[in-house]
């Protein structure tokens, strides 16, 4: 399955059901080009994510690090984390993704898996997100495991959620085994990883608005140039540069969704003149607002 672009609240959570209540686990193969924006743009959830670059290669930001994956090589994102994802050179880079909700290791709740082997990692800073090398033995199990549940995904036959859940089990057990010893600063950047989350949802709920970076610092109660520093250090970008991408994002959905005129749109998502936010648009997508409404961004 493609999803073309990802449902996210305010929160900048991703409100996608990830598979169905009673096994919530889904199996995407994502085509970076098939995505409205070419990428997939800063988001989090509760699922627990394994990745395999299937073709080109992407470059996926987590936790103040950013990572450059060829094909055959992935990763493992834990629960909560922000992440961002971009094809590096081929807009057609590809990979799969499993989203898995932790309960689904847990067995059933008060489980000594759950006690034991599963929540006291869903915060491990040492497990926050892990690349995956096929040339490292027990990482390279791991990346089996991945394309193998993407393939019982498509055969969907007689017992593939007990198959899936027995592997998935085994990776997770694989992860726990080989998990690193901590390293740098893991406290401060999970508590970084939720002030900018904090940042995020106050973007989200207020970007019409002419914002600035003293609004944003005391939705987090921190200073604007303690904002500045974690917000560069997590997304590897500007606050204003992430809102500029967010209201032209939204700008986007506008122009393809309604028959609002431009200078509504800019209005609408925060731009302080018609002309400026023409002259943005432009520079970023190579063409302007009406011509993408015409079809150019089709």
């Amino acid at each position: 399955m493609q999803l073309r672009s990802i449902p996210i609240d305010q929160n900048r959570m991703e409100t996608t059901l990830h598979g169905a209540p009673g096994f919530p686990l889904a199996v995407y193969h994502s085509v970076m080009s098939g995505n409205v924006l070419g990428y997939i743009n800063w988001h989090w959830h509760e699922e627990m994510q394994f990745c395999r670059v299937t073709r080109g290669a992407v470059r996926i930001f987590v936790n103040e690090k950013q990572y450059l994956l060829r094909e055959g090589e992935g990763i493992f994102i834990n629960s909560g984390y922000l992440h961002m994802t971009r094809p590096e050179g081929d807009p057609d880079s590809a990979y799969i993704c499993l989203d898995a909700a932790p309960r689904l290791l847990a067995g059933f709740a008060g489980s000594a898996m759950e006690e034991k082997y599963l929540q006291p990692y869903l915060r491990d800073p040492a497990l926050a997100d892990l690349v995956l090398r096929p040339e490292v033995p027990w990482q390279a199990q791991v990346l089996e495991g991945v394309r193998t549940i993407y393939e019982l995904s498509e055969e969907n036959d007689f017992g593939y959620e007990l198959e899936t859940c027995a592997l998935l089990n085994r990776m997770w057990l694989t992860l726990l085994r080989n998990r690193p010893a901590q390293a740098g600063r893991p406290r401060t950047r999970y508590e970084s990883n939720a002030a900018v989350q904090g940042m995020l949802t106050y973007i989200g709920q207020h970007y019409a608005e002419r914002l600035t970076v003293e609004d944003i610092a005391r939705s987090v109660s921190f200073s604007a140039a303690e904002c500045c520093r974690m917000f560069k250090r997590v997304t590897g970008e500007t606050i204003f540069t992430y809102l500029k991408n967010y209201r032209l994002a939204r700008g986007r959905t506008l122009l393809r969704e309604t028959d609002l005129p431009v200078s509504r749109i800019a209005y609408e998502v925060g731009f302080c003149s018609t002309s400026y936010f023409i002259e943005v648009f432009k520079a970023s997508f190579a063409m302007t607002p009406l011509q993408y409404r015409k079809g150019g961004g089709a």
